[in-house]
């Protein structure tokens, strides 16, 4: 499986832009966009990590185990 970057920042499950772009400068291979990281964006993805921490924090270590198996494959 390839990632093709998209250029937006996955913030409580929602994948959001911040409005202006940048380009990355790749010395091989495309170029992509991305949207810039905002004071207001990193905030509102802090506050949506505390907030999972609530629920993922307390689960037991075998469910944590297979989230991030699921995730990694």
């Amino acid at each position: 499986m390839t990632f093709t970057p998209h250029g937006k920042h996955l913030i409580a499950g929602a994948w959001v832009g911040g409005g202006a772009v940048f380009r990355s400068e790749p010395a091989h291979g495309p170029v992509h966009e991305f949207s810039v990281g905002t004071v207001d964006l990193v905030n509102r993805a802090c506050e949506a990590a505390e907030d999972a921490f609530w629920s993922y924090g307390y689960l037991s270590r075998e469910a944590r185990a297979a989230f991030l198996e699921a995730i990694a494959d």
